[in-house]
């Protein structure tokens, strides 16, 4: 059990590890405007997952080095998500 603690505000949340990488898989608490809340997500700089993210974007620009990071989302019976982060070059 991960208990996530931000504002006085306590969150028990699953383990998880992550499917690609087998790391456990840490809390975040998201911007507000993104409506999510708490999620977990994998902050393995390994993950081949997130290594290999930079070239599954559509659209952006070559010198952007924009990839996702594995998270899923607690409040969605833990179903999986992308979040954009930069990625190593």
């Amino acid at each position: 059990m991960v208990i996530h603690e931000y504002a006085g505000i306590v969150t028990e949340l699953e383990d998880h590890d992550c499917p690609h990488c087998g790391k456990l898989m840490e809390p975040w608490l998201t911007p507000p405007e993104t409506g999510w809340g708490v999620i977990l997500i994998c902050n393995n700089n390994s993950c081949p997952f997130y290594l290999g993210s930079e070239k599954d974007i559509a659209h952006k620009r070559d010198d952007s080095h924009l990839g996702c990071r594995y998270a899923e989302d607690p409040a969605n019976g833990y179903k999986p998500v992308n979040v954009l982060a930069v990625c190593p070059h």
